[in-house]
């Protein structure tokens, strides 16, 4: 019976702790937001590096830091907003490191990295919601025009 009150007094004092931890926080508390965001943007654009040396040779795109150089892709000529993927190209994420240098995209969409591009496609419908080249030598010219019409 002693052991039984010490513990029912632990756990009052637990219940306790939350209870003032719950009534102190504030109203405003940081939540994570879901991102909204379905367009690249110019901070996208600016998060790659261009033109720099690795191992000898000359990088047109990649990532310095982490030594990665990004190489062309056939799938790239035919990426355009609005399109939808064909059923023969895969739709592989594009690595973590390339995905966390971009601000957040809407959680429905996917980064895919086809060589030194990047689109966000919807995975249920494979719709390309926007595709940004980042061998462009400006963000204004990254973007090309949808050729397709948008999916709804």
């Amino acid at each position: 019976m002693k052991t039984l009150m010490i513990e029912l007094g632990i756990a009052g004092a637990a219940l306790f702790a939350l209870g003032a931890f719950v009534a102190t926080r504030p109203q405003t508390a940081e939540a994570v937001q879901a991102s909204t965001l379905t367009q690249f943007t110019k901070s996208d654009f600016a998060a790659f590096d261009r033109n720099f040396e690795l191992d000898g040779a000359t990088c047109k795109v990649g990532l310095r830091r982490d030594r990665l150089c990004f190489g062309r892709s056939p799938v790239e000529d035919i990426l355009a907003p609005g399109m939808a993927l064909p059923p023969e190209v895969p739709m592989v994420g594009a690595e973590f490191r390339v995905i966390v240098v971009t601000e957040l995209k809407a959680e429905s969409l996917r980064t895919i990295r086809f060589g030194r591009s990047l689109a966000l496609v919807d995975p249920a419908t494979r719709h390309v919601q926007d595709v940004m080249s980042l061998s462009a030598p400006t963000f204004e010219k990254a973007r090309p025009a949808a050729v397709y019409p948008t999916a709804p």
